[in-house]
């Protein structure tokens, strides 16, 4: 059974190791660490480029196990034997990764890295504008891999408008919910509809109300495929007011609401505790709400102010801002 190693972003290990066991079944977990995961899988390799939220995956040729590993061990190690290559056609150039940071290393130990890569496939060398990579990668863990690059996730920043969520956060986010398909659920501050596509696409729901004060954007979203559903409902809102929702109607709420941050909000503590009373009229006695914020003080404070309880917390990075993933119930 062939291995692969994915990485994707910090702080979701558990919400992508219960993702895909009922994504891919056929998937078998053999490490999982903060952002990577190792892995056995017997089917087709083109399966793992449609999980959006790996960005890059690679064929494992050799992993090694133990403290204070280094560059010249796993070199020695992978040299010592021969390997099948996933991809055998193009070109290559070899890169060395310490800690997520490209790392440099002796021009010998890179040439002999070279060289094996040559010997044992058909690939031709460029270490300029190669087709393909090698990866030669150690972690704080006392892990370490050398992997063939076969897919590699384009970061869509630019191909997004400013402030929008990526779309495999979005998703992330909605599978951290974990949201079942009799649930009514609700994102009230749904921006250009991040959140709100990947529940639509990937996660079953009974109703979902998607609202906005930003009345250009609600009509961005309705515009959008996913919003012809009979049980999709996309309106301009006031998230402290939330017009056609009735009380008690909600199971879920799922939202990136604003930070503060880069809006004009004076008191983004005093928003958040409006936020929390909005959602307590219309949430059901047993209703969750996951928010994704960095300003995890004032939140915190708001959540406990509100009497509500985080019963579940992860941290991970937005845009390169340390961020909290909460899921709150009403106590």
């Amino acid at each position: 059974m062939a291995e692969f190693v994915s990485s994707f972003i910090t702080g979701f290990e558990k919400v992508v190791e219960r993702d895909l066991a009922e994504r891919l079944p056929k998937l078998k977990i053999l490490n999982l660490f903060d952002g990577l995961v190792h892995y056995k899988y017997d089917a087709d390799s083109r399966d793992l480029e449609k999980i959006s939220y790996f960005n890059n995956t690679f064929f494992v040729l050799k992993t090694m196990k133990g403290r204070a590993l280094n560059f010249a061990q796993l070199v020695n190690s992978v040299c010592s034997g021969k390997n099948y290559f996933l991809v055998n056609k193009g070109s290559f150039r070899i890169r060395f990764i310490n800690e997520n940071q490209f790392a440099k290393v002796d021009k010998n130990l890179t040439r002999r890295a070279e060289e094996y890569v040559l010997k044992n496939s058909k690939l031709v060398l460029d270490r300029l504008s190669p087709t393909n990579e090698v990866w030669f990668s150690i972690r704080r863990e006392g892990f370490a891999f050398c992997g063939e690059l076969i897919s590699k996730r384009e970061f869509t920043e630019k191909n997004l408008n400013k402030g929008e969520l990526r779309p495999e956060i979005a998703y992330l986010i909605c599978a951290f919910a974990a949201i079942s398909r009799e649930d009514t659920v609700l994102e009230p501050f749904c921006g250009f509809g991040s959140i709100p596509v990947q529940l639509a696409k990937h996660f079953a729901c009974k109703e979902l109300y998607v609202s906005d004060i930003d009345g250009e954007k609600t009509a961005l979203v309705a515009a959008k495929k996913f919003a012809a559903a009979p049980n999709v409902h996309v309106s301009k809102a006031d998230a402290f007011v939330l017009d056609g929702v009735a009380d008690k109607s909600i199971d879920t709420v799922v939202t990136d609401p604003p930070w503060g941050l880069w809006e004009n909000i004076e008191d983004i503590g005093a928003f958040y505790a409006k936020m929390f009373v909005s959602f307590k009229r219309v949430l059901k006695p047993q209703g969750k709400v996951v928010v994704l914020t960095a300003r995890k003080e004032e939140f915190e404070k708001a959540v406990q102010d509100a009497g509500f309880k985080i019963q579940d917390l992860l941290h991970t990075l937005v845009n390169g801002k340390k961020a909290g993933l909460y899921s709150c119930a009403v106590q």
